[in-house]
């Protein structure tokens, strides 16, 4: 029998520092290298304490997992492939303490219906798909957000996606890989 994981990454610091993922070999599934994670991190900083955490696009859950390693108060995890989302659920079994949702949903249908306001937003689909744009319009649209918070995305290099109403805070590339942060434009009420 073939292995069914493409690898494991591992969250790099804070209660959960070490533990590793299982990764399922899965088309469009890219985790998010550990170089590109502790840039993140040290970009959003203190303010991944008690913060309430979107990771919209789940994947191997490690954003926001780390995220709650690191002190976030909560995390909800959105996924919409069935079997990935059984293999997050059967990981997340052995996180003691974890105050962590996992949705088994399309992350745009979640979007539409939800009413929670989150502190930091996570935002990495698979690069075909082109959700970044409309996840950042209903983030706005819907008020999930607040003036304060933080959206990390990450695109291919090359992408242009980008939406009103939001300021680049940080941007790097690394190799196929362009990521930002962003917060709410203070011209966007």
């Amino acid at each position: 029998m073939p292995n069914q994981y493409l690898n494991e990454v591992r969250i790099i610091s804070g209660i959960f520092k070490g533990k590793k993922l299982n990764v399922l070999d899965l088309e469009g599934l890219r985790p998010t290298p550990e170089k590109v994670r502790e840039t993140i991190f040290s970009w959003i900083g203190n303010r991944i304490c008690q913060a309430r955490v979107l990771d919209l696009f789940a994947g191997s859950g490690a954003l926001g997992l780390e995220a709650v390693s690191r002190g976030a108060a909560s995390v909800c995890l959105i996924e919409k492939d069935q079997k990935n989302a059984a293999n997050l659920k059967s990981q997340l079994k052995s996180f003691k303490d974890l105050n962590a949702t996992l949705i088994n949903a399309d992350a745009i249908n979640f979007l539409e219906n939800s009413n929670d306001v989150f502190d930091i937003v996570f935002i990495d689909p698979p690069y075909k798909l082109n959700l970044i744009s409309p996840s950042l319009e209903l983030l706005l649209s819907r008020n999930l957000i607040t003036q304060d918070s933080l959206i990390y995305v990450e695109m291919r290099n090359g992408s242009n996606e980008t939406v009103p109403g939001y300021e680049i805070i940080k941007e790097e590339v690394q190799g196929q890989v362009k990521y930002a942060l962003l917060k709410k434009s203070s011209f966007f009420f």
